[in-house]
């Protein structure tokens, strides 16, 4: 995979970048737990919003489809202990990821239950696809819908998606609004989905109490164990 690192670094992605971690800031800022994790394309990407996490992992995508920075190690081989994160954010890591299907069960073990996930993505059919044709080869683009199949096998269950991107990339970065009324924003350059974690279904087995069983037992009347004179 070439190098994609001028392309992140371009200023219609970082002006991206900054107004999607914007999205995020509402939805971690009630965010709390020991951990969470952030899995993003690229080095020097825009830093997470305030959160009440006391620490957050990040690991990032390099040329070779792998990931470093806190660890180095393949998408689908995640060195953490299971349900280890209560919240994670993966800002356009999967689409740099061939095998994204083992990515995302990785993600979903490491993730806690009732934990949030983040994720966000490029819009294949969006404005943005011929400038991202151009630019940024080898991009694995995926439909929010897509996505949101891979995470239900993992019993991860969306509960809303969002359309926080750009109509159209720009040549000089802005704070101001994305231009457009509301519906063209599903038409603009990325999907921000929000999942859950379900928990677990497993239910502890009640051991069996012989007297208390023989005590309910619909044959014994209810003077049954009394002495009667």
């Amino acid at each position: 995979m070439p190098d994609a690192s001028p392309f992140y670094a371009s200023v219609p992605m970082q002006d991206l970048l900054a107004r999607e971690m914007a999205a995020l800031a509402p939805l971690l800022a009630g965010a709390y737990g020991n951990c969470g994790l952030l899995l993003r394309a690229r080095q020097g990407a825009c830093a997470l919003p305030p959160h009440l996490l006391g620490k957050i992992v990040e690991l990032e995508v390099d040329e070779s489809g792998r990931l470093g920075g806190a660890a180095r190690c393949a998408p689908w081989a995640l060195p953490f202990a299971s349900e280890s994160f209560k919240v994670l954010v993966a800002q356009h890591a999967l689409e740099q990821i061939a095998d994204a299907g083992g990515c995302i069960a990785e993600l979903a073990r490491v993730l806690a239950p009732e934990g949030i996930a983040l994720v966000l993505g490029f819009n294949p059919l969006g404005t943005w696809r011929p400038w991202l044709m151009q630019r940024a080869r080898g991009l694995h683009l995926r439909s929010a819908r897509a996505v949101k199949a891979q995470l239900v096998l993992e019993q991860i269950d969306t509960l809303q998606v969002r359309f926080p991107g750009l109509l159209w990339p720009r040549a000089h970065a802005t704070s101001t609004p994305n231009p457009g009324s509301v519906p063209l924003a599903r038409l603009g350059s990325s999907w921000l989905l929000i999942a859950r974690k379900r928990r677990s279904t497993l239910t502890p087995i009640r051991l069996r109490n012989p007297g208390r069983e023989a005590a309910r037992a619909p044959q014994l009347a209810p003077g049954a164990h009394r002495n009667c004179a």
